[in-house]
C-alpha cells in the first residue's frame, strides 16, 4: 500500500514537472514566432518591396516583440522553476488532484497570453500611428483601446485563475 501511495505521489510529481516544461515550450514557441516577425519588420524596414513601407515595417517589429516578449517571461520563469524542482521529494498525493491543477492552471495560463499579447498589440497600435494616410490593417486609436480593455479582461479573469490553480498544483506535490 505504501508503495502504491508513493508511486501515485511520483506520477503527481511528474505531472508537476511536465506543466513546468510544456509552458517553457510554449514560451519557445512564442519566442520563435515573435522573433521571427520582428526580423522580417527588421527586414522589410531597411530592404522594403514596392508595396511595404518603412512604417509598416516599425510596427511590425513592435508587434514581434508584443509575442516574443511574454515568450521569453513564460520560458524563463518556467525553465528556471522546473529546474528548481528537479531532485526534490514529493509527497505521497494522488496523482488525479496534480493533474487537475496543472490542467487548469495550463489551460488558464493560455488565456493570460492571450490577453498579455492582445494588450501589448494592442498598445502598439495605440501609440505607433502611421505618418501618412491610413494604414488599413490598423485599428483606430479608439478601437485599439477598446481592445486593451478586452485583452484586459482575459488577464483579469483569467490570471487568478491561473495563480490559485498553479498553487494549488504546486502544494498537492509538496512544492511551496
Amino acid at each position: 500500500m505504501a508503495e502504491e501511495r508513493r508511486a501515485e505521489g511520483r506520477a503527481a510529481y511528474v505531472i508537476s514537472q511536465l506543466y513546468y516544461y510544456v509552458a517553457a515550450v510554449i514560451g519557445v514557441a512564442l519566442l520563435i514566432g515573435g522573433a521571427v516577425a520582428a526580423l522580417f519588420g527588421l527586414r522589410e524596414l531597411v530592404l522594403p518591396r514596392e508595396w511595404e513601407s518603412t512604417e509598416g515595417g516599425i510596427r511590425t517589429m513592435l508587434t514581434g516583440a508584443a509575442f516574443a516578449l511574454p515568450g521569453l517571461a513564460l520560458l524563463w520563469t518556467h525553465l528556471r522553476e522546473a529546474r528548481r524542482r528537479e531532485g526534490r521529494p514529493f509527497t505521497e498525493t494522488f496523482w488525479g488532484a496534480s493533474l487537475y491543477f496543472h490542467l487548469v492552471a495550463l489551460i488558464s495560463l493560455g488565456f493570460v497570453l492571450i490577453g498579455t499579447i492582445g494588450i501589448l498589440v494592442s498598445f502598439v497600435d495605440v501609440v505607433y500611428r502611421p505618418s501618412a494616410g491610413v494604414d488599413l490593417f490598423q485599428p483606430s486609436r479608439s478601437e485599439a483601446l477598446r481592445q486593451m480593455l478586452d485583452f484586459a479582461i482575459f488577464v483579469v479573469v483569467a490570471g487568478p485563475v491561473f495563480w490559485w490553480h498553479l498553487r494549488r498544483g504546486r502544494r498537492a506535490v509538496g512544492s511551496p
